[in-house]
């Protein structure tokens, strides 16, 4: 959630994408000692674009049927379909009652500088990035 209310428009284009968002912030905040918060909800295995997470898709069901959050679909001319995610009002409203937690302002502040570092970037560079920084998790790709 803090993510998609960190990213310009609040939206992210595409389940990769957001799988390599969620996959380095946990990173992040595993790697600082200040953050107080679970950062390991998901389980990434290496899968065919890098660190992948059932569950994170689970969640994102939950979260839109819960009207927290709008994933649209769009057909592609390849056939593939490309998923994009936003923040609803209610997923805004949510997010900004949960900064008032320093933890939780700490995880946002986080989910700024990823957003403003790689939500722009071309996919294919993001993978790069990910796969220089965590080569575990290239094993299993496709790429």
């Amino acid at each position: 959630m803090a993510l998609l209310d960190a990213c310009e428009g609040d939206q992210i284009e595409g389940r990769t994408r957001l799988q390599k968002l969620v996959f380095l912030m946990e990173q992040e905040l595993e790697d600082d000692s200040t953050a107080s918060l679970d950062s390991s909800d998901y389980n990434f295995i290496p899968y065919d674009y890098g660190p992948f997470s059932k569950e994170l898709y689970d969640d994102l069901d939950s979260l839109e049927d819960a009207g927290l959050i709008n994933m649209e679909e769009e057909d592609m001319a390849d056939g593939k379909v490309k998923y994009s995610y936003r923040l609803t009002e209610e997923g805004q409203s949510w997010v900004q009652y949960q900064l008032a937690d320093k933890s939780a302002a700490t995880a946002h502040s986080l989910a700024e500088d990823l957003a403003s570092e790689y939500n722009g970037m071309l996919l294919s560079e993001l993978i790069d990035e990910v796969y220089a920084e965590y080569p575990e998790y290239a094993k299993n790709s496709v790429w």
